[in-house]
């Protein structure tokens, strides 16, 4: 099936991390980059014209400083972009020409010991549809990590917009979790009455709404529900305890299709997906002598999967889901 290469990459990253820890100290191409005490979050990329009304390529970061000093990204990150072979120059793209303030700017702010900053890097693009390798280097140090990014993929912005999920309240774990979300979802081990749909996958939609509290609820729905009539409607509580700077959800109750949620069922934790901004929920459904496993990964809604091989984005991502996001709209209450 589809599929079955990807569950595979999964488990070998999970397998190359593991590795890792041992003392492998080669730049992992992933979007989630630790380097030395700075955690690198890729978030997304377009495309936006500079200064000179060149074709620049813009990627917006999290950086996470786990040093034990305030520091800027500028002074704690060095990075370098090849396409084709050849260094691109840094990009000077303004969000607004009076002020010439540029898309950048945020680099030169001071972020405190365990702090998340989002901010953006810009290259100048030889063309549009060669890959770009960014690399990302400790500025004092020898660690190291990249990431792959096809221009041909992107879309065109104006400076000052952006990509994923909104921001805004400072919680770094609600401000993470809360919000639309949009992947696929696979049944595997299916017997009984669900037998015939060994491998069968559809295109899910999301909304998560956690409080202050910790505590709140996710909604599912898949092609053939609706938000107001969903697949999954669960009761769920965060934590800061994880692999990542973004806790771990569990499931307190609510209801999978037509079977009850129980606590523990679902353990979500980001930092456990190879991919940046996923999270993977999977569970077992039972009822009676019909069976099977689920896998759901999500992405907040309006990410660009761009470092997603064709063969392994969502079924209705380039029909349905890139026309949505490339025209600014919400997430439907219905998908098709």
């Amino acid at each position: 099936m589809k599929r079955t290469r990807l569950f595979c990459v999964l488990l070998a990253a999970a397998m190359l991390l593991s590795l890792a820890a041992c003392g492998k100290d080669d730049p992992k191409e992933s979007n989630s980059l630790q380097i030395g005490d700075y955690a690198l979050l890729y978030k997304g990329a377009s495309i936006m014209e500079d200064s000179d009304g060149n074709d620049a390529l813009v990627l917006t970061l999290d950086f996470t400083n786990n040093s034990k000093d305030s520091g800027s990204y500028v002074w704690s990150i060095s990075e370098t972009a090849m396409q084709n072979g050849a260094e691109l120059a840094v990009a000077t793209v303004f969000t607004d020409s009076d002020s010439y303030d540029t898309v950048i700017d945020s680099q030169f702010t001071d972020v405190a010991p365990g702090e998340t900053l989002e901010l953006r890097t810009a290259f100048v693009l030889a063309d549009t549809t060669s890959k770009v390798e960014v690399t990302f280097e400790e500025a004092f140090g020898d660690k190291t990590g990249k990431i792959t990014v096809d221009p041909s993929t992107l879309s065109r912005e104006t400076a000052g917009s952006g990509t994923g999920q909104d921001t805004g309240t400072g919680d770094i774990l609600l401000d993470w979790w809360n919000g639309d979300w949009y992947g696929w979802w696979i049944m595997t081990g299916c017997s009984g009455d669900y037998e015939d749909l060994e491998g069968a996958w559809w295109d899910i939609c999301g909304a998560i709404d956690i409080g202050g509290d910790g505590t709140g609820t996710v909604t599912l729905w898949d092609e053939d529900y609706t938000k107001s009539e969903p697949m999954v409607s669960a009761s769920v509580s965060l934590s800061d305890d994880g692999t990542s700077i973004y806790g771990t959800m569990t499931s307190e109750g609510g209801a999978f299709t037509d079977i009850a949620l129980e606590h523990g069922d679902w353990i979500v934790d980001p930092g456990l997906v190879d991919y940046g901004d996923m999270i993977h929920i999977d569970g077992d459904y039972e009822n009676g002598g019909d069976a099977f496993h689920y896998d759901i990964y999500l992405r907040p809604w309006g990410t660009y999967w761009v470092d997603v091989d064709e063969e392994d984005l969502p079924n209705l991502y380039d029909s349905w889901y890139l026309p949505l996001i490339d025209a600014e709209e919400p997430m439907p209450d219905s998908i098709g």
